[in-house]
């Protein structure tokens, strides 16, 4: 099972493959700026220090990556309102309209490679890896919860 799921891994996050899919829609941007569009499209903005831990990255390549983005209008920094020292990552109106592409282009390419599946697979697909999803956030919260002891 590890296997399997190793390659999936390997194959949906391979740079060319991410970079094919969103130019599918139109969204052309290098593969650390695709994630990091990702991210803030399904969380919301971010500070650039959890986008680091999000990405596994150092600092400067976050400065680098909102750079990229900054410039082609799709994100802004705006003040934290929690702290009034830090900024905040967000979308702009064109970044979000970038991330509504982003994700049709997932859902295309989902749509794609289930083409030949019935419904009660593409159901049963969906029931199970959700399953899979909440096991997993569930012993990740107590992996996090021993490690903090």
């Amino acid at each position: 099972m590890i296997e399997v799921l190793n390659r999936l891994l390997a194959q949906w996050t391979a740079p060319g493959f991410t970079t094919a899919v969103a130019a599918r829609e139109g969204v052309v941007l290098d593969p650390a700026a695709l994630t990091l569009l990702s991210i803030l499209n399904n969380a919301g903005a971010q500070r650039p220090s959890a986008l680091s831990e999000r990405m596994v990255t150092g600092a400067s390549n976050i400065s680098k990556i909102t750079a990229r983005l900054e410039a082609a209008g799709l994100v802004r920094r705006t003040p934290d309102p929690l702290d009034s020292r830090a900024s905040l990552i967000a979308l702009t109106e064109a970044g979000e309209r970038a991330g509504k592409a982003l994700r049709r282009s997932g859902n295309s390419l989902v749509d794609q490679l289930l083409e030949g599946w019935d419904a009660r697979d593409r159901s049963d697909l969906v029931r199970l890896l959700s399953r899979f999803e909440a096991e997993t956030q569930r012993v990740a919260g107590t992996l996090r919860d021993a490690d903090q002891r």
